[in-house]
């Protein structure tokens, strides 16, 4: 496989004896960037190579040119493909995600933006294990400081506010507890929450480019893991102000079998590393690579949705017909009340309120989780249980409680504690679905400049469904527009702009609130639309990362169904939502092979829906073994 180098690999002279073989592509990067491409890597005259907005351009083309060198001389494609950083575009473009110009182009943009950004600092703690070095930073005074890179079991990167990393007591804190504390000569704090606003700027600058399917698998830097084919762009945006799990990426592949790394591009930083990390690798609980599916019936999941799903009285007629839900939902209610001195359940079936929007946070938050709650305990005390659970924005925490990562008792307390921190601290905002092609977003800035992208639910030719989120005023005004245009558009029931930048304020206490929460080991496949795959063991260990992109990260369902459920014969869906949202979702975007079924919605009777959902469980067991029941 090959490897990319990051920034800090550049060196003068680099890319000698490349440039006169690929003149085309060297013209084309002279006028991209405005300057000659081989004086800057060969001689660097004016002694810029070192600043962020030459070095990025300047190592992305040479690792270019030297790959399309090796494929030129007839060498082998790679199995699969990984870069460090800025690395992962020259990835990219091996994988075919972007032509030599586009890539030189999106990193000389990326490159601008980060060196824009405020001072910041990054040091090297080396000789000392990621567990140690996160607990120590844990006990810090200081809230400006994160793990940026994590290269080797004893390599770890901090990055953060200038003052901060290089403050005297972060040094001393480190090397007495027998580490080299090395600052790095950089200007600014690279994969860390100071690029939070370059991240928001070069999102921007990808959401009119067209990104290829992928024909390598490439290891993302987020996730460790592969590539989705499509879809895959906010792990491009994301990973700036991420961390870059360099060693668990290297460690994954060796447990898949890789040996061979071949590192394409200036010095050879990645083979050192890569030297260290065979020596000890992150080991994995997961097992070795098998069929994906070893039973005869389909895979039986469990979906949750969020936000937006809600309304007065829902579940009401289960909640009197149904024992077993009604005790879950009075339990639930019971918390509730314990935590806030008002009645769950009086509020949800307050018939008061009948045909008004339902949506006050400090109830409508619980009230989605205890629904999803209860659904699952009613199913189960009739003996139907999930294969794998799927999360959609809030919903992520049922299903994440569902598969038993966390107690009952500790998610309803997490979204009942988040709902008082977002009503307290953030600004009001909206949201707004959407029923057109995706692509709209993207097409006409017109209608959604100043939105964000909230999530993307389907997409085809002539249809779609996706949702944007920002303040009160805007989103107004984009319905007013959208309506003009006869786009079908409807405002959700929520006063706050979930996946947007409106709730950057709340960040740290919201990951505070993450960190709080004892968590556990899933027992089911847990399905996550944050991810657009399925929650990896890493995220056990970020929980509070986990619990904060959950409601500010886009909600990716569309890349989730393309990259998970290829196969829809292999699957099939019991719709926990308030609503029935996810039924539809398959039903208008993806068709008859994806079945579903609903447990409730507010149009229908809940009973029925219910004794239907109970016949489309037991159809699925008399496909094969082993049985629900």
């Amino acid at each position: 496989m090959y490897v990319f180098p990051g920034q800090g690999s550049q060196r003068k002279g680099m890319g000698e004896g490349l440039f006169e073989k690929f003149p085309d592509l060297v013209a084309q990067a002279d006028d991209i960037l405005g300057y000659s491409l081989r004086e800057l890597c060969l001689h660097d005259p004016d002694r810029v190579l070192g600043r962020t907005e030459y070095t990025q351009p300047a190592l992305y083309a040479v690792s270019a040119l030297q790959y399309l060198d090796r494929v030129a001389s007839g060498e082998e494609l790679p199995a699969v493909v990984a870069g460090h950083s800025l690395g992962e575009y020259c990835a990219l473009f091996a994988a075919g995600a972007f032509d030599f110009a586009t890539g030189l182009d999106l990193v000389r943009k990326r490159g601008e933006l980060m060196s824009r950004a405020p001072k910041g600092a990054m040091a090297a703690v080396v000789n000392l294990d990621q567990e140690r070095v996160a607990e120590i930073l844990a006990g810090l005074p200081y809230r400006g400081i994160d793990i940026a890179n994590i290269n080797s079991r004893q390599q770890c990167i901090l990055s953060g506010t200038y003052d901060e990393v290089l403050a005297p007591e972060v040094r001393a804190v480190y090397t007495e507890a027998g580490a080299a504390f090395i600052p790095l000569n950089v200007s600014a704090a690279f994969h860390s929450r100071c690029m939070t606003e370059v991240q928001d700027e070069f999102a921007r600058c990808l959401s009119g480019l067209r990104l290829g399917a992928l024909t390598i698998p490439v290891i993302a830097n987020l996730t460790a893991r592969p590539y989705p084919t499509t879809g895959y762009a906010d792990l491009l945006v994301q990973q700036i102000s991420s961390p870059v799990k360099w060693y668990e990426s290297v460690s994954w592949l060796m447990g898949q079998g890789h040996r061979d790394f071949h590192e394409i591009g200036p010095g050879n930083v990645l083979t050192k590393l890569t030297d260290k990390i065979r020596q000890e690798p992150l080991p994995f609980d997961e097992a070795p690579p098998a069929p994906r599916r070893t039973r005869q019936r389909p895979e039986v999941v469990f979906m949750y949705g969020g936000q937006g799903t809600q309304y007065h009285r829902m579940g009401q007629q289960l909640y009197d017909a149904h024992p077993v839900f009604r005790d879950a939902m009075d339990r639930c209610s019971a918390l509730y009340e314990a935590a806030n001195g008002t009645s769950l359940v009086a509020a949800i079936h307050d018939t008061s309120r009948r045909g008004q929007d339902f949506d006050d946070i400090l109830q409508t938050h619980a009230a989605l989780y205890s629904i999803g709650w209860s659904l699952t305990e009613a199913l189960r005390d009739e003996g139907f249980h999930p294969d794998a659970v799927l999360g959609h924005s809030l919903g992520e925490y049922i299903a994440a409680t569902v598969a038993g990562a966390m107690s009952f008792e500790d998610g309803l307390d997490l979204v009942m504690k988040q709902a008082h921190l977002l009503k307290s601290r953030c600004r009001p905002g909206g949201m707004l679905s959407v029923l057109a092609p995706p692509d709209l977003y993207q097409r006409r800035r017109d209608l959604f400049g100043g939105l964000s992208l909230a999530g993307v639910n389907y997409t085809g030719e002539s249809t779609g469904n996706f949702v944007v989120s920002g303040e009160s005023e805007r989103i107004a005004e984009a319905r007013t527009a959208l309506d003009e245009e006869r786009v079908i558009a409807v405002r959700l029931p929520v006063r706050y702009a979930f996946h947007s930048g409106l709730l950057d304020d709340v960040r740290h206490e919201c990951r505070g609130l993450g960190r709080a929460v004892p968590v556990r080991r899933p027992q089911l496949p847990v399905y996550s639309c944050t991810y657009a795959g399925q929650l990896e063991s890493d995220s056990l260990e970020n929980w509070d990362t986990y619990v904060w992109d959950v409601v500010r990260g886009r909600v990716r369902f569309d890349e989730l169904m393309a990259t998970s459920f290829r196969a829809p014969r292999h699957h099939y869906f019991v719709d926990l939502s308030a609503s029935g949202s996810f039924v539809n979702f398959l039903k208008h975007g993806y068709g008859p092979e994806h079945r579903g079924v609903f447990a409730i919605n507010q149009f229908g009777n809940n009973t029925a829906s219910m004794a239907k959902l109970r016949e489309g469980l037991l159809s699925v067991i008399r496909e094969g073994a082993p049985a629900l029941v």
